[in-house]
């Protein structure tokens, strides 16, 4: 019996030392530095943080923690530059901004904030500060920022010319459907036969419209079968649809044809149900693909180029901030 008891206790301590050393293996990790700029530095346990918010794995951690190190300097780099200027972010303004994030992404409810925040590993205080790194950051990379006044016609029309293909309309088109509903396969045969027949009374001179309108199951039969928008090939999800639809031309109507149903999963996938129907489709309208004039699509144009420019601003100010700064990265590699 001694002897047992003594092997339990020497099992219990020999756990204890291992959680502890594990513990503290976990505690360097999360506060070892990654990354020094200036007197300022940024551990593992920051970028590590910043990555679990959105549900990264250990690899994905890996390939893409330098990316979030970069992001971090941008910041500390723009709170120098605020500083180096002689401004101050007054305390009322991250408070005010404080309270709009509460009320706008969680209704007030602070109880709810407070457990997001420890959920992701914050108290108030620390998000607090984020908010007011975040808010500098992006005052001083507005400073860069360019609008669609400064862009020279020349230059929107260079663009135009070496991006056509952004300015060029698909083909769109506006479908009627009649729509026959089945359960299972074995009530095929008598609901293609029902498709048939009605197709058989459009054939003999029958007014799509109105047969539209008093036979089948189309959730669009109050509107004679009228989708009522104009669709491209993406926005027809159903591969049968959108292949019978577009080989149609303006005015034809399709033979009865047979579609799979598609469904939601648990998982959030658009798959195959056990469902299926019938269609008849009349293409009632066609526009072509045509090419946008530049003059239609400048002040749209104008916009790109001024993001590109401020983008392209913000990245030279950051390296000349970067040039002028001590900044040292010791990521680890596994």
């Amino acid at each position: 019996m001694g002897l047992c008891n003594a092997n339990k206790r020497w099992l219990i301590i020999f756990s204890l030392g291992l959680l502890a050393h594990y513990a503290g293996a976990k505690l360097v990790e999360v506060n070892r530095i990654v990354a020094r700029v200036n007197n300022e530095i940024i551990t593992w346990g920051e970028i590590q943080l910043a990555m679990e918010k959105l549900n990264f794995t250990d690899e994905e951690k890996l390939l893409r923690s330098q990316e979030f190190v970069d992001g971090k300097i941008d910041r500390l780099l723009s709170q120098v530059a605020f500083r180096d200027k002689g401004m101050e972010l007054p305390h009322t303004y991250v408070e005010q901004e404080y309270s709009s994030k509460l009320m706008s992404d969680f209704n007030g409810d602070r109880r709810l904030f407070r457990e997001v925040l420890q959920s992701n590993g914050q108290s108030p205080l620390e998000y607090k500060d984020q908010l007011k790194e975040d808010i500098i950051h992006m005052h001083m990379l507005a400073q860069r920022k360019r609008t669609g006044d400064e862009i020279s016609p020349q230059s929107v029309e260079d663009y135009y010319n070496q991006n056509q293909d952004r300015f060029r309309t698909e083909k769109r088109i506006q479908i009627k459907e009649i729509v026959f509903s089945g359960e299972d396969n074995d009530s095929n045969k008598t609901i293609k036969d029902q498709a048939k027949h009605v197709h058989s009374l459009i054939l003999k001179g029958g007014d799509f419209d109105a047969i539209a309108s008093s036979y089948g199951q189309s959730p669009f039969r109050g509107k004679s079968g009228d989708w009522g928008v104009f669709v491209t090939p993406k926005e027809i999800r159903n591969s049968t649809i959108r292949k019978n639809a577009f080989s149609l031309k303006d005015q034809e109507i399709s033979q009865p044809f047979r579609v799979n149903l598609l469904e939601q999963k648990s998982n959030g996938s658009i798959g195959n149900s056990k469902k299926f129907a019938w269609y008849i489709i009349k293409i009632e309208n066609i526009e072509a693909a045509k090419q946008l004039p530049v003059d239609e699509v400048r002040p749209e144009i104008e916009r790109i180029i001024a993001k590109e420019l401020e983008l392209e601003e913000q990245r030279k100010w950051l390296s000349r901030q970067k040039r002028d700064a001590y900044v040292d990265i010791n990521l680890p590699t596994k």
